[in-house]
């Protein structure tokens, strides 16, 4: 899953809540600069995306979080399934548990 958030402090905010919560195993950062339509006007602001792998499990655990906990009142969550090799897939599954 991708989102943006408003600033590093709210990404991981976000990011530790997750990854607390086991809905995440791993969240990468990375600072963008986006321009979008908001209320009929182009908008340009930095923010921060955050990569957030977790499993088709806990997908909708995290979809939910995620926009609980979201800083802004129409937050970009895009997702897509993807593959990985067998000894990630094996540490992701194991980071999720719930001990």
């Amino acid at each position: 899953m991708v989102t943006t958030e408003k600033d590093i402090a709210k990404a991981k905010s976000m990011a530790r809540s997750l990854l607390n919560k086991k809905f995440a195993a791993c969240i990468s950062f990375k600072e963008v600069r986006s321009i979008y339509w908001w209320e009929n006007s182009l908008e340009e602001s930095n923010e921060v995306q955050l990569q957030i792998k977790t499993s088709k499990d806990k997908f909708n655990l995290l979809l939910k979080e995620v926009k609980s906990l979201h800083s802004y009142d129409l937050p970009e969550i895009i997702s897509w399934s993807a593959s990985c090799d067998k000894e990630y897939a094996n540490w992701l599954n194991q980071s999720l548990l719930d001990y």
